[in-house]
């Protein structure tokens, strides 16, 4: 019975890794496609705004997958109608896990591991992820995956999407900064639950719809 070569385990060792890393990754995309929406209340703490008389700095709302969404207060009173309406034309969709599998998807660009954890890394995001009053911006934009594969199931930690560099938005408006960081915490059912959102853009463009602007989201489960 012969023996292996030292090259010839390296490689097996570093083949049988990358395939663990690939099932670790695929399992978060499987689940995430599995789940549906859950119902949370929010609070997002402007800690930035670009126009103070017009922007809230403090608003809480909530969603429920059969009722949608409710605005419960912003700065501590009951919303205007011009503000529940700013406020549905901003939230169609539900944050969430739920979401994680459109973004992620598709094949890595880089994979970077520490601690236990992974780093996936993905240039360009899918047509329609995220679009702007100014159109859509998703090409522009990249995505990291932070996720802990230490433990027997693989627990997503953080999806961060942000733009490398600055770019253009139809020639009149540029994006200089775009970075929103997602945390992902598991719930009691295992599921990973998004527990806190950090968005943080700054935007030159017309009609006072640049600045800078950064915010910071909490979670909780109802």
């Amino acid at each position: 019975m012969s023996l292996l070569k030292p090259a010839a385990l390296s490689l097996m060792l570093f083949v049988s890794a990358a395939v663990q890393a690939e099932t670790a990754l695929e399992q978060v995309i499987s689940e995430s496609a599995k789940s549906g929406p859950v119902a949370f209340e929010r609070t997002t703490r402007a800690e930035l705004r670009a126009d103070p008389e017009n922007e809230p700095a403090l608003v809480v709302d909530r969603f429920s997958p059969k009722s949608g969404w409710t605005v419960v207060s912003v700065d501590g009173r009951k919303p205007t109608a011009r503000e529940l309406e700013a406020h549905a034309k901003g939230n169609s969709n539900a944050p969430g896990f739920h979401n994680v599998h459109k973004l992620l998807n598709a094949t890595p660009k880089r994979r970077t591991e520490s601690g236990g954890k992974a780093v996936y890394l993905w240039n360009g995001l899918p047509k329609g992820t995220i679009v702007t009053p100014g159109g859509d911006i998703s090409a522009n934009l990249s995505v990291e995956a932070t996720i802990d594969e230490s433990g027997a199931k693989p627990v997503l930690n953080e999806v961060r999407i942000f733009a490398a560099k600055p770019f253009r938005v139809k020639i009149v408006a540029s994006i200089n900064k775009f970075n929103v960081i997602s945390l992902y915490r598991p719930a009691a059912n295992g599921t990973p639950f998004l527990v806190a959102q950090t968005s943080e853009t700054d935007v030159t463009a017309p009609m006072g719809l640049g600045g800078k602007r950064l915010s910071v989201a909490s979670f909780k489960p109802l």
